[in-house]
């Protein structure tokens, strides 16, 4: 069954609001497999828990959800500006992020509960999220982020997998720590963002503000820690395990600020790669020459998707054109000689 389909049928069930429609195809997808079964009942356990009748834990949840704030997804369709958020999505984070506090609140023994919160933002998506600490971090698409339960007592470590833009709340005595894999990004009080998906080569570090140190997991010239300087980014390419630096776009900020992403000299095949992301839509070549071609613009994750390969059929040097068909675009030269430059 399409995930947003199912996403949706499970909203409506949990919330009560669902159709005799909703129960069936709910029961149908979570006997399809095992997997699907212990990611319902997990929700359901979670939901039922953050329903309880106490006043102290409905205040509890309502305030976390107060917390949260979840861009709606991009469209798909040129009919449609705007496809509405799927409804589950929002009720993950709620019941992730709930649970955290919950567990903070109901924590009154010698023996420290410590559990591991996890958060996913689907494709299409983007997430705001304050920390117990009161740090706010901006969560991109495909992006899991996981932190421990006992964060605000001094352990300020997370897990990054994905894309994350952050604004650090300064605390002198417990330095904020992202792990990503083997490496780790040391931070004092910054504005910084982090492009870590594990497909990636490269891991990428962009410093607005403040102060981070980098630190990888093999030496490199018998150097594994390297600080960065605000206005430059840090690329780490984990393949070569090597580091080179390089100054960012004024613009950079931006993109988690107001949603444009700003780009310079930047291949066709890499800009692909982050449309399929911000509006879940697929780059086809069938010309593959095409994807080595450099653009420099500008695009808002509030445009339709025709607007952005509207600009770049425009400003092609080697005419191109495009179609749509279902979740895909299919983008080829207009005349069929192929350049070799």
């Amino acid at each position: 069954m399409d995930q947003e389909k199912i996403w949706s049928h499970i909203s409506r069930r949990m919330s009560e609001e669902g159709t005799e429609d909703d129960v069936q195809q709910v029961e149908k997808w979570v006997s399809e497999k095992p997997s699907n079964r212990k990611v319902y009942v997990r929700l359901q356990e979670m939901w039922n828990f953050n329903q309880t009748d106490e006043g102290s834990h409905s205040s509890l949840f309502e305030s976390v959800k107060r917390r949260i704030a979840v861009y709606e997804s991009k469209p798909i369709s040129l009919l449609s500006r705007i496809h509405p958020l799927l409804k589950i999505a929002a009720l993950l984070a709620v019941i992730l992020i709930s649970n955290f506090f919950v567990y903070q609140y109901m924590y009154n023994s010698t023996a420290k509960l410590v559990t591991w919160q996890e958060v996913e933002v689907p494709r299409g998506n983007r997430m705001k999220l304050i920390l117990p600490d009161k740090s706010s971090v901006w969560l991109n698409n495909e992006t899991h982020f996981k932190y421990a339960s006992d964060f605000s007592s001094g352990n300020r470590v997370i897990e990054l997998s994905g894309e994350a833009y952050f604004e650090i709340h300064h605390d002198a005595t417990h330095p904020f720590i992202v792990k990503i894999g083997e490496q780790r990004i040391n931070v004092l009080g910054s504005r910084f963002s982090v492009n870590a998906y594990p497909e990636n080569r490269v891991v990428e570090t962009s410093l607005i503000s403040g102060s981070v140190e980098f630190e990888t997991g093999n030496p490199i010239n018998g150097q594994s820690k390297f600080l960065l300087e605000p206005g430059y980014r840090l690329l780490y390419d984990k393949e070569n395990n090597q580091i080179t630096k390089e100054k960012i776009l004024s613009s950079y900020y931006e993109y988690w600020e107001k949603g444009v992403y700003a780009f310079k000299d930047e291949s066709f095949e890499s800009l692909s790669v982050k449309i399929k992301r911000i509006f879940n839509i697929e780059i086809v070549f069938e010309d593959n020459f095409l994807k080595s071609k450099t653009y420099t613009g500008t695009t808002n994750i509030n445009d339709n998707i025709y607007v952005f390969m509207e600009a770049i059929r425009r400003t092609s040097v080697e005419p191109i054109e495009y179609n749509f068909t279902k979740n895909k675009i299919i983008v080829k030269l207009k005349n069929k000689r192929k350049a070799m430059s």
